[in-house]
């Protein structure tokens, strides 16, 4: 015999919104303070900006001798 699905109650369904919006916002706030780093050069979690500008320094020279050729 079929037997009809129970509801959840709309106390758990905005409980169950508010934890979903709640790890939103905690990622948005991480990935806004991460870029905010970024910006300011104290980050260390992606990148060291002078080992990347050594790079891109060695690829213009690289670049020029190529085109020197």
């Amino acid at each position: 015999m079929a037997v009809p699905k129970k509801r959840r109650s709309k106390s758990k369904g905005k409980i169950k919104l508010a934890i979903w919006k709640g790890k939103g916002r905690k990622m948005a706030n991480r990935a806004l303070s991460l870029a905010k780093s970024i910006l300011n050069e104290e980050s260390k979690f992606i990148f060291n900006k002078k080992e990347v500008e050594k790079k891109i320094k060695k690829k213009e020279t690289t670049l020029d001798v190529d085109n020197l050729e």
